[in-house]
């Protein structure tokens, strides 16, 4: 079916091109403020659960009460953390519900040669954003706050963790994240 794709015309004749994540741009409304600073303490968490330790980049010193959507997510409940809501034990740490989550992932894109734990933890990672942000899309990605990770590596340890990082281009597509020369 041609078109099946394609983005709907608005009544203002513009093309409506936004997918369930919003628009190219990060799917966060909010600008956090990213320096050095945040590095190696832990002065900017606002939820009381953030660790410092095992953040390597400036992108990971971030607190779920800093990303609207986490935000807007955890909004009425009485706890200040994101980890402290009902559905986040449900939905990121249950055992089953990731492997139920893992099988379809391996179903789409094939197994993760690593232990339980790592793809567990993996799983559990995308758990977290398809609940917060929905589906964002290939090659978006969005660091996850310190208070989530640090909860999620305690509840599925490995002796290595490998932090947030940036998509990388695929052989046979351009980089659509370098600047024109």
């Amino acid at each position: 079916m041609p078109y099946r794709f394609e983005p709907y015309a608005s009544e203002s004749g513009e093309t409506n091109s936004k997918s369930d994540s919003g628009d190219d741009n990060p799917p966060d409304d909010r600008q956090i403020p990213l320096d050095l600073q945040r590095l190696n303490n832990v002065e900017w968490c606002t939820c009381g659960c953030c660790r410092a330790d095992n953040l390597e980049t400036v992108q990971e010193c971030v607190c779920c009460r800093e990303l609207a959507k986490v935000q807007a997510l955890n909004g009425n409940h009485e706890g200040s953390c994101i980890t402290q809501h009902p559905g986040f034990e449900a939905v990121c740490l249950n055992e089953y519900v990731l492997d139920v989550a893992y099988s379809y992932y391996k179903q789409n894109h094939g197994h993760l040669n690593k232990s339980p734990h790592e793809r567990r933890r993996y799983t559990a990672y995308r758990q977290l954003v398809r609940w917060c942000w929905g589906y964002l899309g290939k090659q978006i990605r969005v660091p996850l706050p310190s208070c989530v990770v640090v909860k999620i590596r305690d509840t599925f340890p490995s002796p290595d963790y490998q932090g947030f990082q940036e998509p990388q281009p695929e052989p046979d597509e351009p980089n659509l994240f370098l600047e024109a020369t």
